[in-house]
């Protein structure tokens, strides 16, 4: 009886293991199938319900009125992110759905949560030095908006999200504008988590070739010089490196630089607008995985789960490294003297990578139209070296200034400003404040919205020394802090997704005084009179111009224009610089 008590509670054991090692999850990316909101809410809550070293949290609004969330796995049931950050780990955010017809990340994701908290295969490991912390889906408007002719580039999984969230917003457009509550949340937990790497999954439907995953690198172009040299010589190498020993390799992202993919391919450099090059702002390492969007499904959510695996080892098996060489960034941020606010691509250096292709050919007959088209043919694989163009260099820089004074009246910046933390004090009193301030010389903008704005696509400035009236409660916002390349890539107005390019300062633009020729004909003639220097170039001006000499109000406008009467604040920058 005792050998029998014995057996069966031997049994039981080796049953309870067995069932702790299956998947919790019932996942259905095989049979083409991703989950719907709800589905994915429901595993996520699964998971948090099952496991004491995991929770699904609620981080705030989306445009759709329903909560971001984030899942958080810990190897200990703490879930305060100041706490986890005195125990020196490294924070991996994962963020999926940002375009929720491109879902491999969700399925990938869920997948990769089940299998770490289960410890399969010892995966466990990884929390040691690191916490993964997870958003399901970032445009859950748009995931709702479900549809199978939304991606019209893919014929699997079946069924998709839509492209735009609730508010139509292209939000990996929107980071640094904000738009979208979707945002301003994911602001609230970039700020509170402050994480060392991020993925941003998406899919791709551009070059067809023989690869399920391509990878946005992070741009290194865009971070001081220590960080650069690491993320070139060290952290991104390992991913190719440690990419390849799986079944899925990896090639960067195909952007095009020549028409066919064979004779060379360029690196892209994403702006603040995007997700990586919003994480860039806060020496976050920050990228993009593209699923290949003609390859099957299976083989998107695979090869993307072994990435997230990968990149979730390595940034665990290096933590200290990275945070360290982040502190160090940062250090180096603080201290500089000149900032770039404008890249180029340097054409002339390039390096040569393997490229496993289909050949390009032109004039493919369309089974639709008839007629010949653009494609690649599967039937003609190759291999061969081609070139990778993957230098960008500093095309224009700015004097970095010690202050900026932000008037209290742009209280859409300030939101921005407190829910990313920034620190700042506002004037005790009114005060007349000497700043370099910049005008507006020239700006272009599109003829229609893009993302629901007027971005301003090309900037020219001039800059004056101005003493400037500011009153008690204007914001001054010391420069060296730790969100030091925020400050510059936002206030500066030519950098490329500044506050001044997205609209937020356009009231400037508009001229608030003007003048009658009939009323200003008395004020012109007095002036004339009060200023014989200008009257002297007023009358050359008009001599020279045989249009200006016969044209009575333009005559008077270039008196306006060329005397106090122009107001000083039309065109001005209203962000003053102190430099000293």
């Amino acid at each position: 009886m005792l050998k029998f008590t014995a057996f069966f509670c031997l049994m039981l054991a080796v049953i309870l293991v067995a069932a702790q090692n299956q998947p919790l999850l019932k996942l259905r990316y095989e049979e083409n199938y991703t989950p719907t909101y709800d589905e994915v809410i429901e595993m996520y809550q699964k998971l948090d319900s099952h496991f004491e070293n995991a929770v699904l949290l609620e981080k705030g609004l989306t445009d759709c009125g329903k909560p971001l969330h984030l899942f958080v796995i810990n190897n200990s049931p703490e879930f305060d992110e100041a706490k986890i950050r005195e125990q020196r780990k490294a924070v991996l955010l994962i963020n999926n759905g940002i375009h929720p017809g491109e879902p491999a990340g969700i399925d990938a994701s869920l997948q990769f949560a089940d299998d770490i908290l289960r410890n399969k295969d010892g995966m466990a490991e990884i929390l040691e030095n690191a916490v993964i912390i997870i958003i399901p889906v970032y445009s859950i408007g748009g995931h709702l908006n479900r549809s199978a002719y939304n991606r019209s580039g893919q014929t699997t999984p079946f069924e998709t999200g839509f492209r735009g969230n609730y508010a139509n917003l292209d939000l990996n457009r929107d980071f640094t504008k904000a738009d979208s509550e979707n945002a301003r949340s994911f602001y609230k937990i970039f700020t509170e988590w402050n994480p060392d790497v991020f993925l941003d999954t998406h899919t791709t439907n551009g070059s067809d070739h023989q690869y399920s995953i391509t990878l946005v690198q992070p741009p290194s172009a865009r971070f001081p010089k220590k960080m650069e040299t690491y993320l070139e010589q060290t952290f991104i190498p390992a991913l190719y490196r440690e990419m390849k020993k799986g079944k899925y390799e990896l090639i960067p992202y195909v952007d095009y630089f020549y028409h066919d993919p064979k004779h060379g391919i360029a690196r892209s450099l994403e702006g603040p607008r995007y997700s990586s090059g919003f994480a860039s702002m806060f020496h976050t390492i920050g990228m993009m995985t593209e699923n290949e969007i003609y390859k099957a499904y299976p083989d998107r959510v695979k090869s993307c789960y072994q990435f997230i695996q990968m990149l979730a080892e390595y940034t665990s098996e290096k933590s200290s490294e990275i945070q360290k060489i982040r502190v160090e960034s940062i250090r180096e941020s603080m201290e500089l003297t000149e900032y770039p606010i404008g890249f180029e691509m340097d054409s002339t250096k390039f390096q040569m990578i393997e490229f496993k292709g289909y050949e390009a050919v032109d004039d493919q007959i369309s089974q639709v139209t008839g007629l010949p088209r653009f494609g690649y043919d599967l039937s003609q694989p190759y291999t061969t070296t081609i070139k990778y163009l993957d230098s960008w260099i500093p095309a224009e820089t700015v004097e970095v200034p010690e202050f900026y004074i932000l008037p209290q009246n742009y209280r859409d910046v300030i939101e921005r400003l407190d829910l990313l933390n920034i620190q700042y004090s506002r004037l005790q009193n009114d005060s007349l404040v000497e700043v370099t301030v910049d005008y507006i010389e020239e700006f272009t903008s599109p003829p229609q919205p893009y993302n629901g704005h007027f971005y301003h696509s090309s900037v020219v400035t001039r800059n004056e020394l101005q003493k400037m009236q500011y009153y008690k409660g204007d914001l001054l916002i010391p420069v060296r802090q730790e969100k030091i390349k925020y400050l510059l890539e936002m206030f500066e107005p030519k950098a490329v997704d500044s506050f001044f390019r997205w609209n937020f300062f356009d009231n400037i633009l508009d001229q608030r005084e003007y003048f009658s020729s009939y009323g200003f004909e008395e004020n012109a003639l007095k002036y004339l009179e009060e200023h014989p220097d200008f009257k002297a170039r007023f009358l050359e001006a008009r001599q020279k111009n045989s249009v200006l000499a016969t044209n009575h109000r333009a005559q008077l406008a270039w008196i306006y224009n060329n005397s106090e009467w122009l107001e000083k604040s039309w065109k001005r920058y209203p962000v003053g610089r102190i430099f000293n």
